[in-house]
């Protein structure tokens, strides 16, 4: 890991360039030439707090209540079991603040933070109400240019157990930019790490980063990807915004509830472990951010994933409903039309799997459509309803997938229109199903439009896309989820490198499973197939190819028939009837042997190891899994 991640203050140099280096390719009026990095040296208020009578109660719900250490603008939430996260880290010459502010006059670009440029400078004023608590701030950076100035609210509700942190933007001075916002950096932040105690994040499944490691390290994931608007690289991208932290018997989850398209989670270990959220360039957005509390032996990352899922549904985000289909679990196949994959030479291909023995299929056809219109070219109507027949005919999905930003784009009307003359244009078809194709894999910005507002239009053409209609997702970002009945090639790996301190862990199949299906990656695309079968079973994931009827190709269909016959029959016994089922567990037992629980009482092991695997008294054979009910 020491090879792979630099110190923090390495980290926070390198990100200060690559902020300044972005602020200034994405704002024409700021050259690289004008902006300044100004450093704020202060140390950070050194904060201890040893007895909790030093903080007031202020807020009730349930079982829990929010205190306020007025002195300090501090604040923590406790259980009525006597657990205690508190805002701020409570050991003593630990830096910790409500919030980290990085904003620029144009000229120079600024850090503060509210317990140095607020509280400390006497620019911070508390006010309390039955509905919540206000920390008023007034930043300022007093040593190195007191005419900065930044006033924010962080605000604070508790209801029905949830408590939310806030911030409005919209009144921020226009004579300075805010560069980035995080609220609560370190809240429940960890210093004394036991067994067992750990930070989740989803990057691509989920990771788990132990915390019993003192390795310094900093993760950082960009919701919904980067912005490709502002940068080239889309290096650690994340489907939603969400986190958790175990620390004890206890354990928090965070969920972004406002700003999620501009939202980074950001995960801290070292000295003292923490995570947040951060928000890039909120300008005239509501931030906010909504922790959800469990403790004793449910504190587990299940039970996390449990708690996003429900937040995420409260926030309207997610469905209530459960995954309706029942039978044979289908195999899932994409091509992509051209010459040799003409309607007529899908039916064959299709025909052939059927063959086989493969009773149960989803068809996604790529580049059949050009500006929404179906392409004649790869074959006539009648070969098209040929097609569609034959898949109808058998109880086969069908998906024709539909690129909405085409590169064009640009405003959410744009994105409106497109949607409309894709549906005028394909509905004397009746396609059956849509796959949403660039929309549930990036959200860009423009200078008009923010990614919030791109992605609050995605969520509501994805509604009106799915009237009677069947839902695939490529990629599956959470603002295309509300209605969607499968999300394909759900991210499988984290994108940071795995190691024993950082471990993949199902925290987006947890929170997403029993709810909208999903497959693997390609199958035939990967490196080591067998190894991403047993990912795939362990995750509970739908298998899927990307075939052709090129017989030029590495992925001739006839090449891979038998591999995707052999991954039906095992994926069909092993997960059919638990397509609606929720993944309620998922641990790791041993080096190499793994076990995922769903709600059905049903347990799924998988043995990486070249040996056979014992445990409890079961034989799980080498590079296999066991399924016991």
């Amino acid at each position: 890991m020491k090879n792979l991640f630099s110190t923090k203050k390495l980290i926070c140099i390198l990100l200060a360039l690559a902020l300044v280096l972005s602020f200034a390719g994405c704002n024409s009026h700021f050259t690289e030439e004008s902006l300044k990095v100004v450093e704020n040296t202060a140390q950070g208020t050194q904060y201890h707090t040893s007895v909790p009578e030093n903080y007031q109660s202020v807020l009730k719900s349930g079982l829990y209540e929010l205190l306020l250490d007025e002195a300090n603008c501090a604040i923590a939430l406790k259980d009525t079991t006597g657990n205690i996260d508190y805002s701020m880290p409570t050991v003593e010459n630990s830096v910790g603040a409500l919030l980290n502010v990085e904003v620029t006059d144009g000229v120079k670009w600024y850090k503060l933070n509210s317990q140095d440029n607020a509280v400390a400078l006497g620019g911070a004023k508390v006010a309390t109400s039955a509905e919540g608590l206000d920390i008023q701030y007034k930043f300022r950076d007093k040593a190195k240019n007191p005419s900065i100035g930044v006033d924010l609210t962080l605000s604070f509700k508790l209801e029905d157990g949830v408590l939310s942190a806030s911030v409005d933007t919209s009144s921020v001075s226009k004579d300075v930019t805010i560069i980035s916002i995080e609220i609560l950096p370190t809240f429940g932040a960890v210093s004394d790490p036991q067994g067992g105690d750990f930070i989740v994040i989803p990057d691509g499944p989920g990771a788990l980063i132990d915390l019993t490691s003192s390795e310094e390290a900093v993760y950082v994931l960009d919701t919904y990807g980067a912005d490709l608007t502002r940068t080239e690289e889309n290096k650690h991208p994340a489907v939603f915004g969400a986190f958790g932290l175990k620390h004890g018997d206890a354990a928090f989850a965070g969920i972004v509830t406002g700003g999620d398209a501009i939202s980074k989670i950001k995960a801290t270990t070292g000295a003292t472990d923490y995570v947040s959220a951060a928000f890039s360039y909120p300008a005239n957005q509501v931030l906010k951010v909504s922790y959800k509390f469990i403790s004793g032996s449910a504190a587990t990352c299940s039970s996390l994933a449990s708690m996003c899922r429900e937040e995420m549904v409260r926030d309207g985000m997610m469905s209530t409903r459960t995954v309706a289909e029942e039978g044979n679990l289908p195999v899932n196949i994409t091509i992509a039309a051209d010459s040799k994959n003409k309607y007529e030479n899908a039916e064959d291909m299709v025909s052939v799997l059927k063959a086989k023995g493969i009773n149960a299929l989803n068809l996604r056809y790529d580049n059949l459509l050009k500006k929404f219109r179906v392409q004649s070219k790869f074959g006539s109507r009648e070969a098209l309803d040929s097609l569609m027949s034959y898949l109808s005919s058998q109880g086969f999905g069908f998906y024709v997938t539909a690129n909405f930003f085409d590169g064009k784009a640009t405003t959410t009307k744009d994105l409106t229109s497109n949607v409309m003359s894709f549906i005028k244009n394909v509905k004397k078809y009746d396609f059956k199903g849509y796959c949403l194709g660039d929309v549930g894999t990036i959200l860009p910005s423009t200078e008009s439009v923010s990614r919030q507002e791109f992605a609050e239009s995605i969520f509501n053409q994805s509604i009106s896309l799915s009237t009677n209609k069947s839902i695939m997702v490529d990629n599956g970002n959470l603002y295309t989820l509300k209605n969607a009945n499968i999300v394909s090639c759900l991210p499988i790996k984290p994108s940071y490198p795995e190691s024993a301190i950082y471990s993949a862990e199902p925290f987006v199949q947890m929170v997403l499973r029993g709810t909208v299906e999903y497959t693997s990656p390609y199958l035939n695309s990967v490196d080591d197939y067998d190894r991403m079968l047993l990912r795939c079973l362990e995750y509970g994931a739908m298998p899927a190819y990307n075939l052709t009827f090129d017989s030029k190709e590495k992925n001739y269909y006839e090449l891979w028939s038998q591999q995707a016959l052999d991954a039906y029959r095992t994926f069909d016994a092993a997960l059919s009837d638990l397509r609606s089922a929720k993944m309620t567990d998922h641990k790791k037992l041993k080096d190499g042997l793994y076990v995922s629980e769903f709600n059905k009482g049903t347990y799924i092991y998988v043995n990486y190891n070249s040996e056979v695997s014992y445990y409890n008294g079961l034989t799980i054979q080498p590079m296999s899994y066991l399924r016991v009910n």
